[in-house]
């Protein structure tokens, strides 16, 4: 008898363990930010800037890009 309750306390013991870790898993994963939420971030980003500072940027970035090709 003493067996069969040890054994049954173990059995739900494992199962909560397994609940509680597939809730933090399944937080984890709808708490990561995708590829997808950080391009959108970037256009918003690059859509607030001034014309003027979009123009340094994409002059900075074609810089970058000629030192890219010649090397």
């Amino acid at each position: 008898m003493t067996a069969m309750s040890i054994l049954t306390s173990l059995m739900i013991l494992g199962a909560a363990v397994c609940g509680v870790s597939l809730l933090v898993l399944i937080f984890l994963d709808f708490r990561t930010t995708r590829i997808d939420d950080g391009i959108s971030s970037f256009r918003r980003h690059i859509d607030a800037l001034s014309p003027e500072a979009r123009r340094d940027s994409i002059i900075r970035h074609e810089d970058n890009s000629k030192v890219g090709r010649s090397e």
